[in-house]
């Protein structure tokens, strides 16, 4: 085999090769959809830090899924106190990842909330009471309980 007839094939061969791998990267789907969350946060009106509609939502719609820490109560303390969901019974306290903790209260919420068991682990499934407008605070309900053990009044 002459050097040029070898030199042709190599320059084909890579040429081919560098084809494939710039197709291949052009029309490979997405191996992970794309997220979007439908919560913002923002300078709340109410009180310091809120979580704001990203977006329009449905009635029904789940806002977030926030993977959740179980503790005991007497784990909690300080200022954390403020920020955590009760649990399945008295003792337990729910340390929220994502965007939970930072929903203020209202009487009339505009979201709710449960716990779901996943593969995964406990999630605080947030979801809309009614149809939620783009940038609209999000709010739920605290619970009376959580206003009477800090001696407030609710708001």
């Amino acid at each position: 085999m002459e050097p040029s007839f070898f030199a042709l094939l190599v320059l084909i061969f890579c040429a081919g090769a560098g084809l494939g791998i710039a197709l291949s990267r052009k029309f490979r789907p997405d191996t992970e959809p794309a997220y979007e969350t439908a919560v913002r946060t923002g300078k709340s009106n109410i009180s310091g830090r809120g979580a704001f509609a990203a977006h329009d939502i449905s009635q029904g719609d789940i806002v977030e899924r926030c993977p959740v820490l179980e503790l005991d109560q007497d784990d909690i303390g300080g200022e954390l106190l403020n920020y955590v969901f009760y649990g399945n019974d008295e003792t337990k306290r729910l340390v929220t990842m994502g965007n939970g903790m930072l929903f203020n209260h209202s009487s009339f919420p505009n979201v709710a909330y449960y716990l779901e068991d996943t593969p995964l682990g406990p999630e605080l499934v947030i979801y809309a009471l009614r149809d939620i407008r783009k940038d609209e605070e999000l709010f739920y309900n605290y619970g009376n309980e959580w206003w009477s053990t800090r001696a407030i009044e609710a708001q």
